[in-house]
């Protein structure tokens, strides 16, 4: 028996990036995951997980896998405190693995400073525009690449 393998150059071969949505409202959860599913980033397989809660997310392991990591994080939930989630997952060990986008109602700038304070590195209002909404994560998801 014969078998070939063909081997792949490092510059070509993907790493995995998981994106995480956390917002206890489903209409946003489905609607993050359309924007999500429509981009495509070459250096990396999107491995997109929604979550209705903090807990849920941190108790997952498609949170505590060691790989570049995109969430994006509801400010205001009933389980957990988005701003909560966000404190846990910046003291994590994988900490430095991930970028934030705050997506919240929470419209008070010492609430913004916080968030930006404690590691999300975008902060976005509800009601959002779409195609805003969109540019800023592809922003974000290029600073990963």
């Amino acid at each position: 028996r014969v078998e070939c393998l063909q081997l792949i150059p490092n510059e070509y071969k993907k790493g995995i990036l998981n994106i995480s949505v956390i917002d206890d409202d489903p209409i946003i959860r489905t609607l993050l995951s359309q924007i999500l599913d429509s981009i495509t980033i070459d250096n990396f397989d999107l491995n997109v997980k929604v979550f209705e809660n903090g807990p849920t997310f941190l108790n997952s392991e498609h949170a505590k896998e060691d790989v570049n990591h995109f969430l994006i994080l509801d400010g205001i939930m009933p389980v957990m405190d988005g701003l909560e989630v966000l404190q846990k997952v910046k003291r994590g060990k994988n900490a430095q693995r991930y970028k934030i986008l705050m997506l919240t109602g929470r419209k008070n700038q010492d609430e913004i400073e916080q968030a930006l304070e404690l590691g999300a590195d975008d902060y976005v209002t509800k009601p959002f525009n779409v195609t805003e909404l969109q540019a800023r994560i592809e922003r974000i998801l290029s600073m990963i690449t």
